[in-house]
This record gives structure tokens, sequence and C-alpha cells, in this order.
């Protein structure tokens, strides 16, 4: 799923990203955005791969593995299928929705460079749903993950504070150039990402 969500966002900065913009993304964010990409991954390889790994080297308590514990369940239980199966076909429709926002805002830009006010039938209520979509996705991904017995991945859901907090950022800025743009009347009560709240 983090993979999907690399690629996916590869994809759209190449295929969204006008080549006649005179707009441009400031080095810091753009180093930001690689570095959070490669140390989450790294840490989700870390957290997942060591202990398998460990699991695997023989000098390590080895009679563990050859005796089957009793107490092991050969099957998921309940929760853990409902999680199996829920949560990664909401992770792909949040996957969508952001997508779809995505070619709605490319849509926008007309040929002078100049954009338009969102009219998408989520943008009457939120500035930003794309950003909603991917702290969506991070915090159902946090989930997804989460150890047998636990509720939550805990790196996973660092990511999702950092998106958070990131896009939090960027919405407010969002807003305030939008009201420069084309007034506060016309923006209105938009919500820059939590519905009905903020």
């Amino acid at each position: 799923m983090m993979a999907l969500q690399g690629v996916r966002r590869l994809m759209e900065s190449d295929l969204y990203t006008p080549k006649n913009s005179g707009s441009q993304m400031w080095i810091g964010h753009y180093a930001l955005g690689l570095l959070f990409y490669f140390t989450i991954n790294m840490a989700i390889w870390i957290e997942a791969g060591v202990p398998v790994l460990n699991r695997a080297v023989p000098f390590i308590d080895w009679t563990k593995h050859m005796t089957p514990d009793p107490m092991v369940q050969k099957f998921p239980s309940n929760g853990e299928t409902l999680k199996v199966v829920i949560l990664p076909p909401a992770i792909l429709t949040f996957h969508f929705l952001q997508h779809s926002y995505h070619s709605y805002l490319h849509s926008l830009r007309t040929e002078h460079s100049t954009y338009q006010l969102p009219s998408h039938p989520y943008f009457p209520h939120l500035l930003c749903p794309h950003y909603s979509c991917e702290v969506m996705i991070y915090l159902l991904l946090s989930l997804l993950a989460a150890p047998a017995g636990g509720w939550v991945n805990w790196t996973l859901f660092t990511a999702t504070v950092f998106v958070a907090v990131n896009l939090g950022v960027t919405a407010n800025g969002t807003r305030a150039w939008y009201i420069k743009n084309f007034g506060k009347e016309r923006v209105g009560g938009r919500k820059r990402m939590v519905p009905g709240v903020w």
C-alpha cells in the first residue's frame, strides 16, 4: 500500500505539473518530501523486516521454531479478518478520491496559467479535500498495519501526524491564497480540511 501511495504521487506529480508554469516548489519542501518518503519506508521495513530476519537466524533460540506453539492462532481472529476486508477498499477509495481531486484541480488551469475557484462537489465545503484524503490514507494504513493485538501501527500513525501537520500548514496558505485571489465572500465558510470543523 505504501508503494502504491509513492508511485501514484510520483505519477501525479509528473502528469499534473504544467510544463509552462512559472510556479516553483521551495527546495526545502522538495527535500522534506523526499526525506519523508525515504524515512517512512525505511522505518516500515526495519519494523517489519528485522524481527522476521531475527527469527530466521538459526543461532537465536532456534528450538522455538522447531516446536509448534499450541497457543499460536492458525487463522486470523474476526477482528483481523474484518480489518483486512474493510481497510484496503477504504484506502483505495481515498486514493481514487484524491486522484480525482488532483485531476479536477489540474483541469482548472487555463491557457494563461491562472486558476479558477474550485466548484467540485466537495470543494464548496472544503478548500483542500485532497489533503484530507492524504491524511485518511495514512491513518487507515496505520490501522491496517497494526500489530496483532494492537489498534495502531505507531510508525505509520506518526507519519499520519506529520502529514496532517504539514498539509494543515499548507491548507492555511491555500486558504489565504484563495481569499487574496477570489475574495473572502466567494471563499465563504469553506473549511480547510475537516468538514464542519477546520
